[in-house]
């Protein structure tokens, strides 16, 4: 089949406006091209040429910069990090006085994803971000665990401006960009006013596509604020297919790319499993599989409205990029994978589309069920301790911002760090945050002793283990 077919199929199955592709073969680009529009009400084409978020994909590109400054002798990567940022302090002296970068780059930390950290309390300066990882609850003991932290990966990225004197984003254009001639590559959704080619992101609901806004990720660029195109990525791709050199010049050594595409961590860091697999695991800043007896590396990327992915297949001179303007599109896993087979010479290959879309609708069910048994679980006819507009003002957290909410025609509405956010009763002192960013609600719970509003604790983060953040008056 050919590859126009193949991905106009997916998107066609999963709603994709447009989707840009790049692809690989023995060492060698035998396709770059776009596919559908960026742009659904100017009906502008995708093209090999346009510019969008590649989400976490980023952080391949700060392991890179961190192996880079490893060849230099300023950075090892067991080290505790501690050692280069004496003023670090994170939620206990076990974890501050122990974790190495290698810890941080493969999500081996004890500390879970906090997204609504990440999404609600974005800090535009990287050392003022590092202060609220204090506040980040682990809910497992230092490596132990694989659990995705783009918090964690954040705190690596600001070590490559403490160790180089150049900040974080200055570092990758200079050594990593300009060498492989990405120029169409740059950092934040705001950087996409340079130019003319770009994609707007969509999510596909009630038959129609909506543009959500963009994500923009401040301090915690490191783990996910590139924006690329296909043509770019297909060079960056080549060149992790290679020894560390490019068009003659070396820009890591051969010792730290590989260690890069190396498992760190053995435990799965997939939430499905496939018998294609016979091992699933996580390197630095990269997913490392081996996939039909193959080594497999990838990373994917999701961002408000973009959907990205990356596989590699080193043995084989394989690679594929694959860029859309859809949230949480499974299109491009599935993609990643027909390619895959294709390579490797799969006479039957299985119904990959089919498959993730039955990951997407259970991991929807899941949710349904969750607001379900909630929605079962709230006692009716209740009222909160005091009247409605006293639960109005500003609660602060030193880790996670303030919230301020006033008395509305619809209720208690307001902002969390500038987003906004609304409270909905549920049942005695119990609300329900809505946060129209995420479409989602949070549990919220108010601490009234006395006639007095003592504070708001809110779930930052579901995962057992994390107690919920108490925001004060």
């Amino acid at each position: 089949m050919k590859a126009e077919t193949m991905i106009k199929k997916l998107m066609e199955d999963y709603h994709v406006a447009g989707m840009s592709a790049a692809i690989i073969r023995d060492g060698k680009i035998v396709s770059i091209d776009g596919y559908g529009v960026r742009d659904t009400s100017a009906d502008l084409p995708m093209t090999a040429e346009t510019v969008l978020p590649i989400g976490s994909i980023t952080k391949t590109f700060t392991s890179l910069a961190l192996g880079m400054l490893s060849d230099e002798g300023k950075l090892d990567w067991d080290t505790p990090v501690i050692s280069y940022l004496p003023s670090l302090k994170l939620y206990n002296d076990l974890l501050t006085e122990n974790v190495t970068v290698r810890d941080l780059m493969s999500h081996r930390t004890g500390v879970p994803k906090y997204d609504l950290q990440a999404i609600y309390c974005v800090k535009e300066d990287p050392a003022e971000m590092v202060r609220t990882l204090e506040y980040l609850e682990p809910s497992a003991p230092l490596r132990t665990k694989f659990q995705y932290s783009n918090q964690m990966v954040s705190l690596a990225g600001y070590l490559v401006e403490v160790l180089s004197g150049h900040p974080y984003q200055e570092f990758v254009r200079e050594q990593i960009l300009k060498p492989l001639g990405m120029t169409s590559t740059d950092f934040e959704v705001s950087s996409l006013s340079k130019y003319e080619n770009t994609s707007k992101g969509y999510v596909f609901a009630n038959d129609t596509f909506i543009e959500p806004p963009y994500m923009h990720l401040g301090a915690f660029a490191p783990a996910g604020a590139i924006v690329s195109s296909a043509a770019d990525m297909a060079k960056y791709a080549l060149f992790h297919l290679g020894d560390g050199c490019w068009e003659g010049t070396r820009l890591i050594s051969e010792e730290n790319l590989r260690e890069m595409h190396k498992p760190q961590f053995i435990g799965t860091p997939y939430f499905w499993e496939f018998e294609e697999f016979q091992s699933t695991e996580y390197g630095l800043g990269w997913f490392t599989d081996v996939y039909r007896g193959q080594k497999m590396i990838n990373h994917g990327g999701n961002t408000n409205g973009f959907s990205a992915q990356m596989t590699l297949l080193p043995a084989q001179k394989f690679a594929v990029v694959l860029l859309s303007n859809a949230t949480s599109s499974f299109s491009v896993n599935a993609l990643g994978h027909i390619f895959a087979d294709e390579v490797l010479g799969v006479e039957d290959i299985p119904d990959w589309s089919g498959r993730f879309q039955e990951i997407f609708n259970n991991l929807m069910a899941g949710m349904m069920a969750g607001m379900q048994a909630r929605a079962e679980a709230k006692v009716p006819d209740t009222t909160p301790t005091l009247k409605l507009e006293d639960y109005t003002g500003t609660y602060r957290h030193p880790g996670f911002g303030e919230m301020t909410f006033a008395m509305t025609p619809q209720g208690l509405a307001g902002t969390w760090n500038g987003l906004p956010a609304m409270l909905l009763h549920y049942n005695y002192d119990a609300f329900d945050l809505m946060l129209p960013v995420l479409g989602q609600s949070v549990p919220a719970q108010f601490i009234v002793e006395d006639g007095k509003i003592r504070g708001l604790e809110v779930t930052m983060e579901a995962t057992p283990g994390v107690h919920p953040a108490l925001f004060e008056p």
